[in-house]
């Protein structure tokens, strides 16, 4: 037995004509009657009753008009999950971020997002140099969360706002202002920041929006960091401190940090491909935005 006799049994056994039949087929009568007399001879029954002018349903193929309505939706359901199983499956999202991002919400966010999409991969890939703008765009990545301040507007990509970041100073528990509960541009007069200098990287990107103020305030930015990493290093090393954007709960060992009051906030984005409409992309999206939203 095939589906495609238990298809023009059942195309028959609606029309009760073996010529329509074949023709909302779009074959010969010839040759689905022969699918029907195949069908008949391997399950031995009579499922027609024919004459030359009339067509209709044994008892025991009234009985298996109803059995094979159910085979053939069972048949199309298990075709349409089997796919569905693949193509998710074979959905692979990588998801760039940045240095001191809030980790504890993107657990959350990719176990909400495996909820839906079961069979589905998610890869986290750290971005630290100033090309992850680039790694979108040459599909190193296929979703990146960016600081507002690394980037201009950009036609190709698409960037929603998540969450904003207040800026901290952070530095050793044994340093002076250690204790205080904030601090202001006009405290950091002669004190050492590291910086990146003339590296594109990280560190670049969220200091840009204040570095001309820490200029103006005096503070000591003759300390060039080659990365995020050897800037942290000064600072456990007592040598200075670190300005950069962070959320409150945002916790580095062995270090404090302090509110720097009088700073402009720095946006927290989510950004896509704009030509990019997989269901999972604007799934997880959507979750990250309903994530922050309820934040």
């Amino acid at each position: 037995m095939t589906l495609y006799q238990l298809e023009c049994f059942v195309q028959v056994a609606e029309l009760l004509s073996f010529v329509r039949a074949a023709e909302q087929m779009c074959i010969s009568q010839p040759a689905i009657t022969y699918q029907i007399r195949t069908l008949e001879k391997e399950m031995d029954v009579t499922l027609f009753e024919r004459s030359t002018r009339h067509c209709r349903l044994t008892p025991a193929g009234q009985s298996f008009y109803h059995d094979a309505i159910q085979l053939i939706s069972f048949y199309q359901r298990a075709v349409k999950k089997t796919q569905e199983i693949q193509r998710t499956n074979n959905s692979h999202l990588r998801v760039g971020i940045r240095k001191l991002f809030d980790y504890d919400r993107m657990t959350e966010l990719v176990e909400n997002f495996y909820q839906k999409h079961l069979h589905s991969r998610i890869d986290i890939l750290p971005q630290n140099d100033g090309k992850q703008l680039d790694d979108l765009r040459s599909g190193r990545i296929d979703i990146g969360f960016f600081y507002s301040c690394e980037h201009e507007e950009c036609f190709d990509i698409t960037f929603k706002p998540l969450y904003e970041l207040n800026y901290y100073v952070l530095m050793k528990a044994e340093h002076p202002f250690s204790s205080k509960e904030s601090l202001t541009m006009a405290d950091l007069k002669g004190h050492r920041i590291a910086n990146s200098g003339a590296n594109t990287d990280f560190l670049a990107a969220v200091q840009k929006p204040i570095i001309i103020d820490l200029i103006k305030a005096g503070a000591d930015l003759t300390y060039s960091s080659s990365s995020f990493e050897s800037a942290l290093i000064m600072v456990r090393s007592q040598k200075g401190m670190l300005v950069l954007p962070m959320l409150a709960s945002t916790e580095v060992p062995g270090m404090i940090k302090v509110p720097l009051l009088g700073c402009p906030t720095v946006k927290m984005e989510i950004g896509w491909m704009k030509q990019d409409n997989r269901p999972e992309i604007n799934d997880f999206v959507s979750f990250a935005k309903k994530l922050y939203k309820e934040r």
